[in-house]
């Protein structure tokens, strides 16, 4: 999948770009049923909320083959490797499971400065993408971004 001349036109004026849909509902299913799963391992990369609640299962994509996949899927990578131009590595891998009303908030920040303190990111050349597996409305506490 490549973005389109208009696509690219609003990812420089806006800095994102939405792009509903790119994955199938039963797709989507696979990863939410994967998801859930991942949440129940008592591993050190799954991070929970005081609560004991799941908040996060990091690098997933080193113990989970459906999250394997989707980090090297071609849908998401190619639409990166068009915007920055040139190959592309994965830096950061995440599984948020940040339920709306339930534990600790997700502080405003900028991922490049803590990747170039905490791990010696380079430049600020990065691209985050999102793939929402939960309908997102503005009552359960969505993801906002300040272009």
């Amino acid at each position: 999948m490549d973005l389109t001349p208009a696509q690219l036109t609003q990812f420089q004026r806006d800095g994102y770009v939405f792009l509903p849909e790119v994955f199938s509902p039963s797709e989507a299913a696979v990863l939410r049923r994967e998801a859930d799963r991942l949440y129940g391992l008592d591993r050190e990369e799954v991070w929970r909320e005081s609560s004991g609640a799941p908040r996060t299962a990091f690098a997933a994509h080193t113990y989970s083959e459906p999250f394997r996949r989707l980090g090297s899927h071609p849908r998401l990578i190619r639409p990166v490797v068009q915007v920055l131009g040139g190959p592309v590595y994965m830096h950061q891998y995440k599984v948020n499971a940040k339920a709306a009303f339930d534990g600790e908030v997700w502080q405003w920040h900028q991922d490049y400065g803590t990747w170039q303190r905490d791990d010696d990111m380079p430049e600020p050349l990065a691209m985050n993408i999102a793939v929402f597996l939960d309908e997102v409305t503005a009552a359960n506490g969505p993801l906002l971004f300040i272009p």
